[in-house]
């Protein structure tokens, strides 16, 4: 099968970088500096209209925080099949490398409690500029975001982030529960428009995650009865760490970092973003 640019130009691929449930990543031999993911099936028309908006809303902000759908793949027939990207670095890895402690020792050994909070920082200020675009991420998750050696995100799987033009809105239709906030669980993720601030509540469980050598912020010890999953903590907004713990009824787990060496302006932020009369 032949591939087009949108000015009908063929498209070569190289070899295969990697595959999803959706698609398949390839390089580009004349432009080591970008990739295309070719879907398996081409995609619905409201997904092609979706990553239509996307591409002619690229610029050099969303390039840099994001591998953002830049320019359109078509097949014979001109129906999109797929989408180029910037190349992520095969130094960049998932968040979960940084913020596991055995994981950072190994990958990130040069990372100390500055480095997790340039990262943090950078992560929120990627958050920042992706929602002043008017869009969302809308499934928050570890699997979304990576980090390169120099602390800088990236923010991934954007085609499955909530757009937003002047005539539509294109939601994201997934979602992961430790991530989602408590007022979403329960609701088809793909009839609800998210706001920024259901992807702050994901992006302050990343943040906690940095700070907090991995730990979940609603995965503590239940002082009550009977089990207490984290998905079922979030929506009763048990934070595990909360000062109101005897509102809660939770505890930290043991051997949990103490939340007490945080700054207090930093410990107030968790409370305001993750107990419910905050």
């Amino acid at each position: 099968m032949t591939l087009y640019l949108s000015n009908q130009q063929p498209l070569t691929l190289s070899k295969q970088l990697g595959a999803g449930g959706e698609g398949t990543v390839y390089a580009l031999p004349n432009n080591p500096d970008a990739v295309a993911k070719v879907y398996h099936q081409p995609p619905k028309v409201r997904k092609q209209a979706k990553l239509t908006a996307m591409a002619l809303g690229c610029d050099a902000e969303l390039e840099k925080i994001a591998l953002w759908p830049k320019e359109l793949v078509y097949d014979a027939h001109q129906q999109v099949l797929g989408f180029l990207m910037p190349r992520l670095p095969a130094s960049s890895l998932a968040i979960h490398h940084l913020y596991n402690p055995s994981q950072r020792k190994k990958d990130f050994p040069q990372a100390d409690y500055a480095f997790l909070v340039h990262a943090a920082r950078n992560l929120a200020a990627a958050f920042e500029v992706l929602h002043r675009h008017g869009h969302c991420i809308g499934d928050v998750n570890q699997g979304n975001v990576v980090i390169a050696p120099d602390a800088t995100v990236k923010l991934i799987d954007c085609d499955s982030f909530q757009i937003q033009t002047e005539q539509s809105v294109f939601v994201c239709e997934v979602g992961v529960a430790h991530f989602t906030p408590p007022e979403l669980h329960g609701q088809p993720f793909d009839q609800v428009t998210k706001t920024p601030a259901h992807d702050n509540f994901g992006l302050a469980i990343l943040i906690f995650h940095l700070l907090m050598m991995g730990r979940h912020p609603f995965a503590g010890v239940y002082l009550g009865e009977g089990e207490m999953t984290i998905e079922k903590a979030i929506t009763e907004f048990r934070y595990a760490y909360s000062q109101q713990s005897h509102q809660t009824h939770m505890r930290p787990p043991p051997k949990a970092p103490s939340i007490d060496w945080l700054p207090q302006d930093i410990k107030q932020l968790f409370e305001e973003a993750f107990d419910a009369d905050v």
